[in-house]
């Protein structure tokens, strides 16, 4: 998706516009939301919580897209069982918007070469050895940092890099879709029988196309709006609540669970409604 917003993007400027105009305004919007509605959630008073230099050590970390800096709130989510980071699905976002920013350099040196395929082959297995490499660190040295730089770029381009192949080649992959299908399976399994991530990229990649690309009869529901950004925004905050409540353990949880994601897609849906579409009008969209 991201290479072909860029591929149709007239110029670098109109491609750094439409992508942040789909990315900040929901961004801005739940950290700031968070923010200031989980004041009341907080153990500190409204003074000593508005005022305490973590409140806006979350406002930097978070609004420069380096949430595991500072994810935390002053005195929210501290009840036992409960981890205190307010929204800790925004880590990915981090390395979408790294891979916004270098996507131009990769997408021209892609198109520049004659040998498209092994360009995009060697890159996946650059990223591929980097990535299983600060694994093995992290696993001698018994030190998670490695780790979790192996879950960053470059460590990540190999997910983007299957994408890529699979826009390039878009018309090859949906003749040979239920085929690839199957050989995504077989390199998720390989991947599982060696205990390394190799194939996994392109095994998941292949798996998530074909679903996305086979049940025309359910692609209706994207009229109701583009709400999967919305729902992964959202959500987390959502869950913790509930968590630091104690409605799960109080309630029947599978009747808390259907709460929960009734108010998550409606989240959604109202989020790409009243912010994000109101945005995304204003530029050339996918």
């Amino acid at each position: 998706m991201i290479c072909k917003s860029y591929s149709q993007s007239k110029s670098l400027k109109e491609y750094f516009v439409k992508r942040a105009s789909r990315l900040l305004p929901a961004y801005i919007f739940v950290v700031s939301l968070c923010a200031i509605l989980l004041s009341f959630q907080s153990v500190y008073s409204f003074s000593a919580y508005f005022s305490d230099a973590g409140f806006y050590k979350y406002l930097l970390a978070n609004f420069t897209f380096l949430n595991f800096l500072h994810p935390n709130l002053p005195g929210v989510f501290t009840s036992a069982g409960v981890t205190p980071d307010v929204n800790g699905a925004l880590w990915t976002l981090k390395v979408e918007v790294a891979f916004y920013l270098s996507l131009p350099v990769i997408y021209t040196l892609f198109r520049k070469t004659n040998k498209k395929i092994y360009f995009l082959i060697t890159l996946y297995f650059l990223s591929v050895i980097y990535s299983n490499s600060l694994e093995y660190l992290a696993l001698a040295k018994n030190n998670t940092s490695f780790s979790t730089l192996a879950h960053q770029l470059p460590g990540f381009i190999s997910y983007f890099v299957a994408g890529i192949a699979v826009y390039y080649y878009f018309d090859e992959y949906i003749k040979r879709k239920n085929q690839l299908l199957f050989l995504g399976i077989v390199f998720i399994a390989i991947d599982k029988m060696i205990g390394y991530e190799v194939l996994m990229p392109m095994g998941l990649a292949l798996i998530v196309f074909f679903f996305a690309f086979s049940f025309k009869k359910i692609n209706y529901f994207a009229k109701f709006g583009d709400i999967s950004y919305g729902i992964y925004v959202f959500h987390y905050p959502i869950i913790k609540l509930f968590t630091a409540w104690g409605l799960f353990t109080k309630y029947n949880p599978y009747l808390i669970s259907i709460v929960v994601i009734t108010i998550v897609l409606t989240t959604g849906f109202l989020s790409w409604h009243l912010i994000e579409k109101r945005f995304l009008s204003r530029t050339r969209t996918l």
